[in-house]
């Protein structure tokens, strides 16, 4: 086994990089990477990223939302947490075989007197917490295991990127299942740092995939190689939010000026229908409005744009453009005043 040094903190080129190395990198050898993320979501394959991300704190918090190549949940990451990736090949190793992955974390753990037992599909826990989440990706011929070890990361961003309103999106993604997470670090001596159990880590790795043999040097050219899957997909929007399955939206608030719903079908990342009511007193026939909106990428700024040059207080008996964008982006059952 090969060890990858990756000092990157930057999600886009850490998931991009798990996915050149299940697909490019020399095929003669495994590999195993330890890595961390400055704060970023980083998405199931298969998942709506509108359902499982609080998108406005995101954006506000600057967070960084990633989908990646294999399936599962969503996870939050920041630089308390320590993220590992093995690159096998498919001989021998079975798809969604989790226990022999998670096998040296949990016999790491056991050098600093810590108990910790795989749980259900994929979760490493102690005293019945989540601590790690784990998922598998694999090509004819290769296999791409990563994880998530929660050291001491800031688990009181979790439940505000992860917690939107579950009547707000109907969706045919895989939804996360929510669980009880812990860090570790109340769990470990005062004197085992993040360094200390990245090396007691890498050690278990070794020791149960034949030793580390060499490491697997990130050149200029195999950097710019993952640079250029950045570019491509993992930093795209397309594939971030507009690989979401289709889904249908409701947004809802009442104002001073009347109570408004919207309705929208998205496909891809596209909306295809559209529908508003309410008892405001507008005007207009509002369907020029709703026309405004199909076709239209479902994504704050371009909602905006969209909405732009249309006068939606005249449409809307006086519910104005921005209020309509916080409905159709942030929809909230209560009262707003204007």
């Amino acid at each position: 086994m090969y060890l990858v040094s990756n000092p990157s903190t930057n999600p886009y080129f850490n998931i991009a990089l798990d996915s050149w190395l299940v697909r490019e990198a020399p095929r003669h050898q495994d590999y195993v990477m330890l890595w961390q993320n400055r704060p970023a979501v980083i998405i199931g394959r298969y998942q709506n990223t509108h359902e499982e991300v609080n998108l406005d704190y995101a954006e506000r918090h600057d967070i960084t939302v990633v989908r990646r190549m294999s399936g599962g949940g969503a996870v939050y990451h920041d630089l308390g947490n320590l993220n590992f990736s093995l690159v096998v090949s498919t001989e021998n190793r079975p798809f969604n075989d989790f226990k022999s992955f998670t096998r040296p974390v949990i016999d790491a753990l056991k050098t600093f007197g810590i108990t910790a037992e795989l749980t259900g599909r994929n979760d490493v826990t102690v005293n019945g917490q989540k601590f790690s989440g784990n998922a598998q990706y694999r090509t004819p011929t290769r296999l791409l295991h990563h994880g998530t070890i929660l050291i001491d990361a800031d688990l009181e961003v979790v439940p505000k990127i992860l917690n939107v309103r579950q009547d707000k999106i109907a969706s045919k993604g895989i939804k996360s299942v929510r669980s009880r997470v812990t860090n570790l670090r109340p769990y470990l001596p005062s004197d085992v740092t993040l360094d200390v159990f990245r090396q007691t880590l890498l050690e278990h790795i070794g020791d149960q995939n034949g030793g580390i043999e060499g490491e697997l040097v990130l050149t200029e050219k195999r950097q710019a190689q993952v640079w250029d899957l950045v570019t491509q997909r993992f930093g795209q929007w397309s594939w971030n939010f507009g690989a979401s399955p289709p889904f249908n939206f409701r947004g809802h608030a009442r104002f001073d000026q009347g109570e408004l719903e919207v309705r929208l079908d998205v496909v891809g990342d596209r909306v295809v229908a559209a529908a508003i009511y309410g008892d405001f007193l507008g005007d207009h026939d509002i369907k020029p409005l709703v026309q405004a909106l199909i076709g239209v990428e479902y994504q704050r700024p371009a909602l905006e744009r969209a909405l732009g040059a249309v006068p939606v207080a005249q449409f809307l008996g006086g519910i104005g453009r921005d209020q309509l964008l916080e409905v159709l982006w942030n929809s909230t059952e209560e009262v707003v005043s204007t």
